[in-house]
């Protein structure tokens, strides 16, 4: 379990960084038609998945509740204040979290509402968390440089991706 929440601190301090360093404008900009969400409204999106697993019981997790049009997706320091809570809840979490069993439950259609559940462990849902940080990261990576911001190329790799990149620069040298 210390892997797991070693790779979501790196994820999430990627995050605090990369929010840290945009202006009011850029986390607020809206970039029609290509993007239909601001990077606040991403990042609301991603703190919303972290805190169903804050607020989960020891049996279960419901991934269906959202804040849409929470302050955190047009206030740049809300967004860092609920990111800063959430490293300081993943760096609280111990080994003998990672195992324990949980059943989640998340909306499955788009048609009509269907709720399915699922078992899962909490683990696996930390790793979730992190991965779909990651590709909200590299979505809002594009969005920042539609705003004519300059953003880091690592910003939002995969862990897998930054793997491969790492062994194929021991293979060039």
């Amino acid at each position: 379990m210390n892997r797991i929440v070693t790779g979501n601190l790196e994820s999430l301090d990627q995050m605090i960084t990369f929010i840290d360093s945009l202006s009011d404008a850029e986390y607020q900009y809206l970039p029609k038609p290509l993007f239909d969400s601001s990077i606040g409204q991403h990042l609301r999106h991603i703190v919303d998945l972290f805190l169903a697993l804050v607020n989960s019981t020891d049996e279960e997790i419901n991934y269906d509740i959202r804040r849409r049009g929470a302050l955190v997706e047009t206030d740049k320091q809300q967004g860092l204040k609920e990111l800063n809570d959430i490293r300081i809840w993943v760096s609280s979490i111990s080994d003998k979290d990672g195992n324990k069993d949980i059943l989640i439950h998340t909306e499955t259609a788009l048609t009509t509402q269907q709720t399915d559940s699922f078992k899962s462990s909490f683990g696996r849902e930390l790793c979730f968390a992190s991965s779909h940080l990651v590709h909200h990261l590299a979505i809002m990576a594009a969005i920042a440089k539609m705003a004519g911001k300059e953003v880091d190329s690592k910003l939002g790799l995969a862990p897998a991706t930054a793997t491969y990149e790492r062994d194929l620069e021991r293979t060039l040298n």
